[in-house]
């Protein structure tokens, strides 16, 4: 059963809707009390009683739902109490619980002015389907099935209107009218049916068909743990993803402090894989690259040349031409940084680029010579920036080319050392003012 418990104050159209709704059932209960009848007491005490320890024993579940099994004693009592009796056990019903849940004062009078209507209108759909067609086991069916339409019906249709008023909720916010909200109310009243009719014979046959019940209160309880432990585990991964992106984070960081210490062990060659990055994006945002294709790209251009941090000194940093052991110890530092990103297993996407950087078209690239296609767009956009950089930048045998001879000389390798559309996409690049090379800076000479 819905019931408003998580509003701490009403607006001025709740206040109203509230007296509304309280008023006439404050009336009714007065009614009721002066018109007790002699009768059927005996099974008012059970009903009172069994529909109390539900209402203690209520399950509180996920999207504001409420498992209600006094449900199944309310309708029980709409078919065998008189209305006086049941508008009285509606009152009776809600005060332990009202005691045990601390609402706020105005809350279980609407709660139990709710339970009053809506029982009495279980009652009277019961009651004229009796009178009309008499008490048979058809009939008395019928009757039970029209007392919990009625029940669910009329609870639903009051306490939505509060639900939009006090607490701004629109009807499909509030869910009242969402299958999965309205069948379990309607099977616990139709549970009533019945209970009440086995009463008629023996109150021990009566119990037994409340075995149902207990099972369903049961799987509501494992249901609300389930719950519990979902919203648990779900925080927790929150927690874990964000301390994942905090390691992610840092150890990029660190990875590229380390790119950066390593361009900045040759005076010539510091800052040069940001410049690479640069060069690579504007390429591939010419190529129509976006979105993660283009941050992966930035991210393997920055550290494409991490594995030189395994190359010794001796032979990066050597001024004379070098031999073929030290170059083919300069020519492993592509392998040596994808094996340094592997390791780490969240930057897979960035490693094909880091390995094949200096694949070259025609099969004479390294570590794998591969060819054309074979070769990954990422690590063919890599390989003309780097290029650029390289030509554009002073080194100690050889002066820095400018920008438009640096193009020249790669244009003459477009298809054999280049990747053709690479290059035609850096030209345009260039031409559309993506890609500008700054002054070279003479070795020796503070910046």
């Amino acid at each position: 059963m819905r019931q408003v418990r998580w509003l701490s104050s009403l607006p001025t159209a709740g206040w109203a809707y509230w007296a509304v709704v309280v008023g006439p059932a404050a009336a009714a209960v007065s009614l009721a009390v002066t018109h007790l009848p002699g009768v059927g007491w005996d099974r008012f005490a059970v009903l009172a009683c069994a529909a109390s320890a539900a209402q203690l024993s209520s399950v509180h579940l996920s999207g504001r739902r409420v498992f209600h099994p006094a449900i199944v004693f309310v309708v029980a009592g709409a078919l065998v109490l008189s209305p006086q009796q049941l508008v009285l056990m509606c009152v009776l019903q809600h005060g332990l619980d009202w005691l045990k849940q601390r609402y706020a004062w105005y809350i279980q009078p609407f709660n139990i002015a709710n339970y009053v209507f809506s029982a009495l209108a279980a009652w009277g759909a019961a009651h004229v389907i009796v009178v009309d067609a008499g008490t048979s086991g058809g009939a008395a069916a019928v009757a039970g099935l029209a007392a919990a339409t009625a029940f669910v019906a009329v609870n639903r249709l009051l306490l939505a209107p509060m639900l939009r008023l006090g607490r701004g909720l629109a009807l499909r916010e509030t869910r009242l009218l969402a299958i999965d909200d309205i069948a379990p109310e309607f099977v616990l009243a139709l549970m009533a049916v019945p209970l009440a009719a086995l009463w008629t014979r023996s109150i021990w046959l009566a119990a037994l068909a409340l075995a149902p019940l207990v099972l369903i209160h049961l799987t509501a309880h494992t249901s609300r743990r389930l719950g519990e432990a979902s919203a648990t585990i779900s925080v927790q991964n929150e927690s874990l993803e964000a301390a994942h992106r905090l390691v992610v984070e840092r150890s990029t960081t660190a990875l590229e402090a380390l790119s950066a210490t390593v361009d900045a062990r040759d005076t010539y060659t510091a800052g040069h894989s940001r410049r690479v990055r640069d060069y690579a994006v504007a390429l591939a945002a010419n190529l129509g690259l976006s979105g993660a294709e283009l941050q992966s790209l930035g991210q393997a251009a920055l550290l494409h040349d991490i594995g030189k941090i395994g190359v010794p000194d001796a032979v990066l940093l050597k001024e004379g031409e070098l031999t073929p052991l030290e170059w083919l110890v300069m020519k492993s530092h592509p392998e040596e940084g994808a094996r340094i990103i592997e390791r780490l297993g969240y930057l897979d996407d960035v490693v094909p680029a880091i390995r094949h950087h200096h694949e070259r078209p025609d099969g004479l690239g390294y570590p794998e010579r591969l060819r054309g296609d074979e070769i990954p767009l990422s690590a063919r956009i890599i390989h003309v920036a780097d290029a650029l950089d390289a030509m554009t930048t002073q080194r100690v045998y050889r002066d820095a080319m400018t920008l438009d001879a640096a193009l020249a000389e790669i244009a003459l390798g477009a298809g054999t050392d280049f990747c053709s559309t690479c290059v035609e996409a850096l030209e345009r690049a260039v031409e559309e003012g993506l890609i500008a090379v700054t002054a070279p800076i003479a070795r020796g000479v503070a910046a």
